[in-house]
């Protein structure tokens, strides 16, 4: 008894204190979590875009024909910026869009981030041929859509056929590779 007697609990100022401190902890880690998890689903949402284009080339080889990749609007008509989804298909009207009967192979969703496609004469897709070779040239810039983050990365088609990502090992904002700088939120 005389053990328990001696035991004693937090004061009300100690506790007050370690709640002041673990705020203030918070407050300060909060943003850095947001930031990196912004980060890492662009980061994502690139692998994912690589992936497709590269499932369009292998297709596209495979089966001796075209196959498309583009975002799509809700009317699933391909769109350079603003899609609601990446997919890739074959356009057998070419119409520009996807529709019924048309086989599709890939969807990606595009939610947490923006894309915008940058191809050679200003076409809204990117095309693979039975030889593997890109019939457009261009990049997809991959962005958070929260506007503080100022976070982007591109996929890059070669009209080789070749696709790669951009990187930015050191943080200066530009590609290793080709030197451009990667804007995202420019309007």
């Amino acid at each position: 008894m005389n053990q328990l007697a001696n035991a004693r609990g937090f004061t009300l100022i100690e506790l007050l204190i370690t709640i002041a401190i673990a705020a203030i902890l918070l407050t300060i880690a909060v943003p850095s979590f947001t930031n990196f998890t912004q980060k890492r689903a662009v980061s994502q949402k690139t692998v994912q875009v690589r992936g497709a284009l590269e499932l369009a080339r292998g297709l596209a080889v495979s089966q001796h024909q075209i196959w498309k990749v583009c975002t799509v609007n809700a009317l699933n008509a391909c769109v350079k910026t603003d899609g609601v989804r990446l997919l890739v298909f074959s356009d057998d009207n070419l119409d520009d869009s996807f529709t019924g009967g048309e086989s599709l192979q890939k969807e990606v969703d595009i939610n947490g981030v923006e894309m915008v496609l940058a191809a050679s004469f200003g076409v809204n897709y990117i095309r693979f041929s039975g030889s593997g070779e890109a019939m457009e040239s261009g990049n997809y810039e991959i962005c958070s859509q929260n506007q503080s983050v100022d976070y982007g990365r591109r996929v890059i088609v070669f009209r080789s056929g070749r696709v790669r990502l951009s990187g930015d090992s050191n943080g200066d904002g530009y590609d290793d590779d080709g030197g451009t700088k990667i804007e995202c939120h420019t309007s």
